[in-house]
């Protein structure tokens, strides 16, 4: 642009020698405008009515008027003493199109090309039009699509306008089709390209991909290379160079890199200086090097990590932990030398909560374990952001720590929450193989009047169970976190609507109770509750004459149509999870006895306990070992007779072994249906693996096993033989999506070893819906 206004001034110049003489201004006249006011004009120019006119002066005039950029072309001319200034305005962008863009969206692009002043009504600059093409296609370059277009076309408008359309073509991702790294000689070329972040391009690399090639994932892998010899003493290690040849058409590239390695360290020893509060004991504890050992730069920085965390739990939250490396090279040994700077213990002023509209102060202030006016606490302060971020009324919790004005050993901490919708009027719609259609409504408010506390009412209908509940949660009881939830429910369960499962009955159950649960321990990252309670049940069977199996009418003749009792209920729940939707690390365990004691004469006396527990353990940061553990039994304090058939535990279908069809497995009844039974155990193990679909998406491969048995003579009632067989087994992959209107599971399952009077189900799924 500059480059065509020098050579436009100097044109002109040269065509003013012609004519320019000294002579004094006594009027200007402005030609050719059509849009631009003349007193705009006259603004930029450096020259006034009266003021005398010599050949500098007309450089300077269309200097000025050229870096206004509403001309394309301009003239001098001199008659009578008037200085006539002829104009030819540049059109100005009467329509600003953009299409094709994706990775880039349209109003930011919008937003960046106004800043620079390319917007509908301003003048049209075609060579600022085009250093932003050459910007946008190096932006395509830096995350690898160097095969994309980004094309200007132009059309005429009336009224000196032009219609501007960006057309862009931002083509594929390069694959990396090759890898080569120069100056190995430690570690095989497999071992580091295994360390590396780019792969070459594969059948597994294009399901990960991993082969698509950036500027970033390159430097990734660069860093990824460094940390690999960093932690293994090489401490002299550089990447020379690394170098991107582009494939003719611009689809792949060749990757090549050139290393050192150097000579691995050792360490020889080190030393802690500055004065601090923490023994000396304590600190040597987290340095995990001993002289001899290899050199291991994740373990300096660790090291560092641990013993700032440890200052910061002692109110010294600023203080620095550097470290000193001293090399020798004739031996390759290192000394470290950490420097600790505590400085002065930070006490905090006020703990204050924002954004909360709906919740009051004290629910949250009551999560909270960093005190004001104790010390600063790394840990407290974290800690209480995670209690935050477990409401289920908080979506997300900003920390933010600040300094007192005027005081050096004070902060003010604030946490900054993001609210979720308390008050949930919600009508639901779901779909299962086991129960089919699912319709529900409800009114829930997670956090009634801003209390904390939880209010529900809730019903829902399908083909087997129709359920219609209210509750009542305190979970602040007391002071101490003890919570208090009264429930009362009513159940409606008819087996008769599956085909597979035990019929000829309908349930119809009452519930009014009350449970307890209480915190226990003080484990960080951890939630310990023991759960108590009390719930009275009064249970009426309606049994079918014509569609009863033996082992109901026999329980029913013996112990009648209706019962009582009161369930005493104990339990105990561990929860180490890193968050509640799809966690990626952490344990969840839960431990429950119910015992059953009969209120009325006809009613029966029986115990059930159940362990259910699931295992997050990540391999990689994409990789995730999930395995899960159910068992169950039950029994009648007098007998397995005593124990209520629709007791009974099930398995098999979505949830449990997947493959089988839902509740069909163990034993069976007198007509051949499925019946459940006193115990069951239900396992799997899985893979999850990454999708680069979406966040909201997660997908495993899995092997599930489970089997559910019963202790009663199942054969004297005419029904299968009491051995409900092996553990059955499947294998299959699983997709879990969340949704606005519900979650959503998705799996394909293969049985191993079925049964011949196993029912099969390879494709199972369940989805629910929220408005």
């Amino acid at each position: 642009m500059k480059k065509l206004i020098y050579i436009a001034l100097l044109l002109q110049l040269l065509v003013s020698t012609a004519w320019a003489q000294v002579f004094v201004i006594k009027n200007i006249e402005i030609q050719g405008l059509k849009r631009i006011p003349a007193a705009t004009v006259e603004s930029y120019l450096p020259v006034k009515r009266g003021d005398i006119l010599h050949e500098g002066k007309t450089g300077e005039i269309l200097r000025s008027l050229y870096q206004t950029g509403f001309f394309e072309h301009i003239t001098l001319a001199e008659k009578n003493d008037t200085l006539i200034i002829r104009v030819v305005e540049r059109p100005t962008i009467g329509q600003l199109k953009v299409a094709g863009n994706s990775i880039i969206p349209t109003d930011k692009l919008k937003e960046v090309m106004k800043s620079l002043g390319i917007t509908e009504g301003r003048a049209y600059n075609k060579a600022l039009l085009e250093k932003i093409s050459q910007s946008l296609l190096n932006q395509y370059y830096m995350v690898g699509r160097y095969n994309a277009r980004v094309d200007i076309k132009t059309s005429p408008m009336p009224r000196n306008r032009i219609k501007v359309t960006i057309d862009i073509s931002e083509g594929v991702v390069a694959k990396v089709e090759r890898i080569s790294i120069i100056g190995n000689k430690a570690f095989t070329e497999k071992t580091l390209l295994s360390e590396m972040e780019l792969k070459k391009h594969n059948l597994w690399s294009y399901l990960m991909q991993s082969d698509r090639y950036s500027e970033q994932k390159m430097e990734e892998s660069l860093e990824k290379l460094r940390s690999f010899y960093m932690d293994r003493g090489y401490l002299r290690f550089n990447v020379k160079s690394s170098q991107a040849q582009i494939t003719p058409n611009r689809k792949a590239v060749y990757l090549t890199i050139v290393i050192e390695e150097g000579e691995p360290y050792t360490v020889e020893g080190y030393k802690i200086k500055g004065k601090t509060v923490l023994p000396r004991e304590e600190i040597e504890k987290e340095i995990h090097l001993n002289p001899g050992d290899t050199f291991s730069r994740k373990k300096v920085m660790e090291a560092q990590k641990q013993i700032t965390r440890h200052l910061g739990d002692h109110g010294y939250l600023f203080a620095v932990v550097s470290v000193l490396p001293e090399l020798d090279d004739k031996q390759h040994k290192v000394f470290l030398t950490f420097t600790i700077k505590q400085g002065k213990p930070i006490y905090v002023r006020k703990v204050t909560f924002t954004n909360n509209t709906r919740t009051n102060d004290v629910v949250l202030r009551r999560e909270v374990e960093q005190m004001e006016a104790a010390a600063a606490s790394t840990t407290k302060m974290e800690e209480s952001k995670h209690r935050l971020n477990l409401l289920p009324y908080i979506k997300d919790t900003e920390l933010s720590v600040s300094k007192v004005p005027g005081i050096d050993d004070q902060i003010d901490v604030d946490y900054k929450v993001k609210e979720d919708s308390s008050a949930q009027a919600t009508f639901k719609v779901g779909y299962s193989q086991t129960y089919r259609t699912i319709l529900g409504a409800g009114l829930n408010q997670k956090n009634f009047l801003g209390t904390g506390n939880t209010l529900g009412l809730n019903l829902q209908q399908s083909r087997l169970e129709q359920t219609y509940s209210i509750d009542y949660t305190d979970p602040y009881y007391t002071i101490d976190g003890i919570s208090r939830t009264f429930n009362f429910s009513i159940f409606r369960v008819d087996p008769g609507a599956s085909s597979n499962v035990n019929s000829g009955y309908i349930t119809n159950e009452y519930n009014l109770g009350m449970q307890f649960g209480v915190p226990i321990g003080q484990e960080q990252g951890i939630y310990s509750r023991f759960i108590t309670g009390l719930t009275y049940q009064d249970t009426l069977i309606h049994v079918i004459n014509n569609k009863v199996s033996a082992q109901v009418l026999a329980f029913v003749n013996n112990h009648g149509r209706h019962y009582r009792e009161l369930d005493f209920k104990l339990g105990y729940s561990r929860n180490s999870f890193d968050r509640a939707i799809f966690p990626t690390r952490g344990v969840f365990q839960s431990l429950f006895f119910d015992i059953f004691l009969p209120v009325s004469k006809d009613s029966v006396s029986f115990y059930m306990g159940n362990y259910s527990g699931k295992w997050y353990l990540p391999l990689t940061d994409e990789f995730i070992i999930l395995t899960r553990g159910d068992f169950a039994y039950g029994n009648g304090f007098h007998g397995v007779k005593d124990f209520p058939f629709f007791r009974n535990f099930y398995a098999g279908g979505i949830g449990s072994v997947r493959g089988y069809q839902g509740y069909t497995l163990g034993p069976r009844d007198s007509q051949g249906l499925a019946y459940g039974g006193n115990m069951m155990i239900d396992a799997s193990v899985s893979l999850i693996f990454p999708n680069h679909i979406s966040d909201n998406l997660r997908t495993s491969v899995f092997v599930d096993a489970g089997n559910v048995y019963t202790s009663l003579n199942n054969r004297g009632f005419g029904g299968q033989s009491t051995d409900a067989g092996p553990v059955r087994f499947s294998t299959g992959i699983e997709a879990d999506l969340m949704t606005p209107f519900g979650p959503i599971a998705l799996s394909l399952a293969k049985r191993i070893n079925p049964d011949r009077n196993d029912d099969a189900e390879v494709f199972q799924f369940a989805l629910g819906a929220n408005f």
